[in-house]
């Protein structure tokens, strides 16, 4: 599965969030949005390439038990796309560790 996961995210590098691990976190008692982080002066959607690393970093970071990891696929990507695009995202960031405040690589959102 991982190694899947990592192709389909190769596949479209710098580009298509598709493949990727996201962390649905309460925006109302009703919505949840994609979880998002400032870095320098942009705003970047967080992405994972595994539901692994996804979690490990719900735990790290002691996000409420109500946040969700979610695989983003066909299905759901272009609904993912408008919840962000109003907010300016500036790209996303894959992979974030908490412990050492690093992430593997960015990408552009398309």
């Amino acid at each position: 599965m991982e190694a899947a996961v990592n192709r389909a995210y190769d596949d479209h590098k710098g580009g298509s969030i598709e493949g990727l691990w996201v962390l649905l976190v309460p925006e109302t008692d009703e919505a949840k949005t994609p979880m998002l982080a400032r870095a320098g002066n942009g705003l970047y959607l967080l992405g994972f390439r595994t539901a692994f690393t996804a979690r490990k970093f719900m735990t790290d970071s002691q996000l409420p038990a109500t946040t969700e990891p979610r695989m983003l696929v066909g299905a759901n990507v272009a609904e993912i796309m408008n919840q962000i695009r109003s907010r300016q995202v500036s790209g996303v960031l894959v992979d974030y560790d908490t412990t050492t405040n690093t992430y593997k690589e960015a990408g552009l959102l398309y």
